[in-house]
This record gives structure tokens, C-alpha cells and sequence, in this order.
């Protein structure tokens, strides 16, 4: 058993650690950033909404206030059954060349983008969600990597916007940071694992149809895209904020449903695991399939404890319990509405590894499509 620790401890060390070290190391040697080149194609913004009432007048002002030319932009909203006043507020927005594709009845995302990527004009489809701020210059910095014909997804820096007093203002914005990181390096070695449905765009020749129970159409739809040849680059000076302050369960259904997406992807995709594929292969076992892995690797790190020799014990047990514990403090702050910051980064590893053991759990469990909902 003591062997079991070592190796789950080493493959955490690996996933958290070793591997972002090696793929810095390796952009370092053997990357390239791809051709830019200042231009205006022809754009689609696509806002896939399902009852954004909340959101989707601020996120239309926005849109419009863009500095792109306006004869090269396409403003759609795609509404996928939406009962609440979506449609009406986008309906104000049409004499001002905004457009409503509006579904009689909820289809699903990964079916609704399936029926409305093929009506846009633009050559170039910019996939943002309906509660992001893109910054003037979003679009026209995004599209400057679609000058190399070697690029056929971009994807812009997420960035978390308004309170920083929930567990996603707090967690993620240091996850997210830490995420981009990684992110950059893999651009630079060959494509990122997938896009973030915030904001980021593709050739629309190379958008390919969704299989209808996907999750987390974002990284599918991005590495289709690698799958074809092409690379998925990182575009960190285009920016869209996102404005959403997300509650602790809300947030755990969140991460809960992206994981069984994970588990998706992986299954979806497992031949980019061949060797053959070279880069895309060593990311993608590395930051995808390992990671996804993780909270079953703190399982067995925990359990094998009690097997090692009484002085590595004590060690182990103290360390796990200080981190487990940081978490659990963390999360009973959160409960008064308080923050403490140095309790966020342990409240936030261990909530999202709980929230991936649940998709694992539920993606083993069960067959049936967990509807789509607008906060994702």
C-alpha cells in the first residue's frame, strides 16, 4: 500500500506541478507563436442565451459598442426556448442590426448551435456567453491569429468581474490565473486543450456537428477544430469579463457538470491520445485525462496514508489534514459571508475536486443528457 501512496503522491505532484513546469520548459524550446496581422474578415458574434433576461440588454450594448466595422459584424442572439422576456429585449435590438434566431422550443445547446452555426455570414464565428463584457478591442484582437492558415480557433483571456467575496471571485480568479499560464505555453507548443465558452471564435468551415448529449460544447467544439489539423491558440491581450457572482451550491453544479462533460471529452476523443498526434497527445493525456483523474489520486493518497511507516504517517496525515481542514474553514466562512483570502486557494482545490468526483461518480452511474442550463 505504501507504493499506492507514492504513486498517487506523484501523480498529483505531476498533474499540479511537474506537468506545467515541463510544457513551460518544452514552449520554451520548441513553440511558436502564430502569425498576427491586423485585419477586419467578416465576423459572426454568436450569444447562445436560455432565459437572460437578467442579462442579455447589457450584453447587447456592449456588443454594438464594439470597435469593429459594423458592415463586417453580425450580431446573433440564438434564444433556445426561452420563456422569460429574452426574445422582447432582443426584439429592441433588431432595427439596430441586431439579430433573433429564436427556437420554438429548447433543444439543447450542442442542437441549437448545430442548427444556427450554419445560417451566420461570417466567416469567422465568435462564440460568446450572454453575462460576458468584452472590451472595445476584443474582437479586432482576437481575430489577428486567423492571418496564420495554420490557426482555426482562438480563444480570448477570461476574466472575472464584480465581487470578489464569493467562492468563484476569490478561487477562481487564482485557478483561472493559474489556468492561463498553462494555457499560454500550450498555445505556443502546438494548440490549447479547448476553448472557454466566454469567448473565443473559429473558422466556421470548420465547425463540426455536435453530438447532442455534449456538455461542454466549448472544449468540443475547439478541438474538433485541432482534430482537423488545425491549432486552438491563446489570444490573452482579447479580454471578456464575466460578471456573474455564483453561490457556493450553484457553484458545485457548475463544476459537477463540467466534469461529467470531462469525462465526455475524453471518451469523445481518445484518439488524440496517440502518440502519433505528438504535442496535442502529451497535453492532452497530461492536462486532460490525468486531471481529470486527480480526486481519485487523493483518494488513494489519503487511504494508502495509514499503511506508510509510523514517521512518513504522521507527515502525510498532518499535511492532508491541514489542507482538508483550510478547506472546511474556508467553507464555514463562506456560509457567515465571510472571506478569509488564505482559505480560498485550499476552500477552492478541494471543492473542485469534490465537485469532479461527482461527475466522475455520476458520468459512471448514468446515461442520461443533464439538460443544458445558461450558467454553465
Amino acid at each position: 500500500m505504501s507504493g499506492l501512496f507514492w504513486l498517487s503522491f506523484s501523480a498529483l505532484i505531476y498533474i499540479y506541478a511537474g506537468y506545467p513546469l515541463l510544457v513551460w520548459v518544452l514552449a520554451r524550446v520548441f513553440g511558436r507563436e502564430p502569425v498576427r496581422r491586423d485585419g477586419a474578415p467578416i465576423v459572426s458574434l454568436l450569444i447562445p442565451a436560455y432565459n437572460e433576461e437578467a442579462y442579455i440588454e447589457a450584453r447587447l450594448r456592449n456588443s454594438l459598442a464594439l470597435d469593429y466595422p459594423k458592415d463586417r459584424l453580425e450580431i446573433v442572439v440564438a434564444s433556445d426556448g426561452s420563456t422569460d422576456g429574452t426574445n422582447a429585449i432582443v426584439e429592441h435590438f433588431v432595427p439596430r442590426g441586431v439579430r433573433l434566431i429564436a427556437m420554438e422550443r429548447n433543444l439543447g445547446k450542442a442542437a441549437m448551435l448545430n442548427r444556427v452555426v450554419p445560417q451566420l455570414r461570417g466567416e469567422i464565428v465568435v462564440l460568446s456567453g450572454a453575462s460576458t463584457e468584452l472590451e472595445p478591442d476584443a474582437l479586432r484582437r482576437l481575430v489577428r491569429s486567423f492571418a496564420d492558415a495554420s490557426v482555426g480557433c482562438v480563444c480570448g483571456l477570461y476574466r472575472l468581474k464584480g465581487s470578489s467575496q464569493d467562492l468563484r471571485g476569490e478561487g477562481e480568479g487564482l485557478y483561472w490565473r493559474y489556468e492561463t499560464a498553462i494555457k499560454q505555453q500550450e498555445s505556443r507548443l502546438h494548440s490549447i486543450l479547448g476553448a472557454h465558452g466566454a469567448f473565443y471564435a473559429i473558422r466556421k468551415s470548420l465547425f463540426r456537428p455536435l453530438a447532442a448529449a455534449s456538455i461542454n460544447d466549448d472544449y468540443v467544439i475547439a478541438m474538433r477544430v485541432v482534430e482537423q489539423g488545425f491549432r486552438a491558440v491563446y489570444e490573452p491581450s482579447a479580454v471578456g469579463w464575466e460578471r456573474e457572482v455564483a453561490s457556493v451550491e450553484s457553484e458545485f453544479a457548475r463544476r459537477r457538470r463540467i466534469a461529467v462533460g470531462n469525462c465526455q471529452q475524453i471518451v469523445a476523443l481518445r484518439h488524440l491520445l496517440n502518440p502519433l498526434r505528438g504535442w496535442v497527445a502529451f497535453a492532452f493525456f497530461s492536462h486532460k485525462a490525468l486531471r481529470t483523474l486527480a480526486p481519485v489520486f487523493l483518494l488513494m493518497l489519503l487511504v494508502s496514508t495509514f499503511w506508510l511507516p509510523a514517521g512518513w504517517r504522521a507527515v502525510a496525515l498532518t499535511a492532508q489534514a491541514l489542507l482538508y481542514g483550510s478547506a472546511l474553514a474556508g467553507y464555514c466562512c463562506q456560509q457567515r459571508g465571510k472571506t478569509v483570502k488564505w482559505l480560498s486557494p485550499p476552500l477552492y482545490f478541494c471543492f473542485g475536486n469534490l465537485a469532479m468526483l461527482a461527475g466522475l461518480w455520476t458520468f459512471c452511474t448514468s446515461q442520461h443528457r443533464l439538460p443544458w442550463s445558461h450558467r454553465k
